[in-house]
């Protein structure tokens, strides 16, 4: 048997007020689809998880409008598994909206959009996981838009700035103490950076360093720097220039002489990199003698 519940009893059930349901109905147009023969209005399950998924939205501070939108663009399958999940279900789904929200804010050109959600994301889920689940796949979809036209470049200019600002401003609530142990930079060519800032974001969280060299760094000017500075850790990021073989030799010669990890998509096959910055962090970490849980 189906089932359906009345205004009262699914507001009994979901300790949503009835008032409440009412509202989201009639200013949002989240409510009961379903109507008996004598044209009651009754919620169904898929209505039921819709409006539960809504609640915890908004108790996640996304607001009401926001979170209506949002879950009228869920299927019945993913509502239910938000709605399953529980708290779990329901911070994957923040993932999604923060993606969402820096996608259409790259699309509409609205710098305040796409940098509100960038920090949203990193004072809710911390440095690491908000690039790992929200702005790195925003920034990946986007690529993609501008491959196939459907935003210019400016688009992709603006989320790198925006994106930017926020990693930056982030690293600044965490003051460091004692000098730089460790090197960040981007391979000779490599034309982003944004993976070293937040890299370096992350390691300030938790207390350490660092020294930036930013994007298209050549490699003899790397290995002076090694010479002179001595750090503990180098980190390196390629995500589509594919080092030659010459490069290589040099890379792992310079391993020999500090802790080189290498970050990206721009290696050969075989060579050892991170996959993302949850990892490269705790690798690093674990190179400059940090306990780890």
């Amino acid at each position: 048997m189906h089932r359906r519940w009345t205004v009262g009893t699914l507001s009994e059930m979901l300790g949503i007020a009835a008032p409440t349901l009412r509202t989201w109905e009639r200013r949002y147009g989240v409510g009961p689809t379903f109507r008996t023969a004598g044209g009651h209005r009754r919620y169904t399950i898929v209505d039921a998880d819709r409006v539960a998924t809504m609640a915890r939205f908004i108790e996640s501070g996304i607001p009401a409008h926001d979170a209506a939108e949002r879950v009228k663009r869920l299927s019945p399958h993913e509502l239910a598994a938000i709605v399953g999940a529980g708290p779990a279900g329901l911070r994957a789904s923040a993932h999604e909206q923060a993606v969402f929200d820096i996608i259409e804010g790259a699309k509409e050109l609205d710098a305040a959009r796409v940098q509100e959600a960038a920090e949203k994301a990193i004072d809710r889920f911390g440095i690491e996981e908000a690039w790992d689940a929200a702005i790195a796949p925003a920034m990946i979809e986007i690529g993609l838009h501008w491959e196939d036209g459907r935003i210019g470049v400016a688009a992709e200019h603006l989320v790198t700035a925006c994106v930017l600002s926020a990693l930056r401003a982030a690293a600044h609530q965490y003051p460091t103490k004692g000098p730089a142990r460790v090197v960040l930079a981007s391979v000779e060519d490599e034309q982003h950076k944004l993976p070293v800032v937040a890299l370096g974001a992350a390691l300030a969280r938790h207390g350490h360093a660092w020294t930036e060299l930013g994007a298209r760094l050549p490699m003899d000017s790397l290995e002076q720097f090694v010479e002179s500075s001595e750090p503990d850790v180098v980190f390196l990021w390629s995500s589509v220039i594919v080092p030659g073989e010459e490069e290589l030799e040099r890379f792992a010669a310079l391993g020999k002489r500090t802790h080189l990890f290498l970050g990206g998509t721009g290696w050969p096959h075989g060579v050892a990199t991170s996959h993302s910055l949850t990892e490269t962090v705790q690798q690093l970490r674990r190179a400059l003698g940090d306990p780890l849980p």
